[in-house]
């Protein structure tokens, strides 16, 4: 009886926006985007701690 009233018509355009489209998620997106933050953050105070907290040259040069 309820089967009888769905009606598939799949000649029609199903059209969908791009993030339901996607199989990835809001939250992972998200995830993703905190992770990368963090790790470019970590390089920076690497190189940061590495190459120009030691070079006073670089010191000199960008005032810091």
């Amino acid at each position: 009886m309820f089967l009888a009233t769905i009606q598939f018509h799949s000649d029609k355009l199903m059209s969908m926006c791009a993030v339901c489209v996607s199989d990835r998620s809001g939250a992972q997106i998200a995830l993703l985007a905190i992770l990368i933050s963090f790790i470019s953050l970590g390089l920076a105070n690497w190189a940061y701690k590495k190459y120009i907290k030691n070079n006073p040259k670089i010191l000199k040069k960008f005032k810091l």
